[in-house]
């Protein structure tokens, strides 16, 4: 807070003075709040709040300060996560970064329970107590190590591949649920041989042989270009999946929203035609 302790405890008596109330339980370890220090927090919070908008809406690059608690996907941590952070850094300075990996729902649970401001995860986000800014949408194929191999020159149907060992991801990936239902679409029941929770490691399992399965196109091109893994022709299309900024509804904060809005500017997914 950039304040001295005997600071704060000045401006706490102040406030309790003013208002004629006491806001801090003193009988404790430590300040706890009484009833009526509960009951003006979340007024509290909007005067930060609102102070903060005002400055970021006056172009005041230190108006943004603080703690940004942000839970991000690999896709995007092993991408252009470091060129946001980098912009987010030279535009307001005073911010400071605790960053946490991981697959989409415990992101999203976490961003609910407000123990992140903010994720960057894979869609779809239905909870009404969130609120998604759209960050464009990854592409995916099928991809396999030529050394399995598979047939060539001929397109190949859900049922064709389930003839073969998939590795697949995690039920807290958002692939997962994306993956059951295009397997279930042509009536092919999904039942990965190994399932991981990082897309890295099976795109290295299925390099090495030990199965077919659902990698990013542009993420893994090296490696088609290498010829460690086979880009598979398949039928129908695998649908794009979409990436978003995650925040609480009720979170006004300037600097979410100024976060949120940045991710989708830096983002590097396509976004679709008009």
């Amino acid at each position: 807070m950039h304040a001295t302790q005997s600071t704060i405890s000045t401006r706490i008596r102040e406030l309790e003075t003013t208002w004629g109330v006491e806001l801090f339980d003193r009988t404790h370890h430590g300040l706890q709040l009484t009833a009526k220090g509960q009951e003006i927090l979340p007024w509290a919070r909007q005067i930060v709040s609102l102070s903060e908008r005002i400055g970021f809406h006056l172009g005041e690059p230190d108006a943004l300060t603080g703690l940004l608690r942000i839970g991000v996907a690999g896709r995007i941590a092993h991408t252009w996560l470091p060129r946001l952070i980098s912009t987010i850094r030279a535009r307001y300075s005073q911010v400071r970064f605790d960053i946490t990996l991981g697959l989409t729902a415990p992101l999203l649970h976490m961003v609910k329970s407000g123990e992140l401001d903010i994720a960057f995860a894979g869609a779809p986000v239905i909870d009404p107590a969130l609120n998604a800014v759209s960050l464009g949408y990854d592409e995916f194929v099928w991809m396999a190590s030529p050394e399995l191999g598979l047939p060539t020159g001929r397109t190949l149907t859900p049922a064709d591949l389930v003839k073969w060992p998939i590795v697949g991801l995690s039920q807290a990936s958002p692939h997962h649920p994306a993956i059951a239902q295009w397997f279930g679409a042509a009536n092919v029941e999904y039942a990965p041989h190994i399932s991981c929770n990082d897309m890295g490691m099976a795109a290295k399992l299925i390099a090495a042989g030990l199965g077919i399965g659902l990698l990013h196109r542009t993420s893994h091109r090296n490696e088609v270009l290498a010829g460690l893994l086979t880009v598979l022709d398949t039928a129908p299309t695998f649908p794009r999946l979409e990436f978003v900024a995650v925040h609480q509804r009720s979170n006004t904060g300037a600097l979410v929203a100024a976060v949120a809005l940045l991710a989708a500017e830096i983002s590097e997914f396509p976004r679709p035609a008009p």
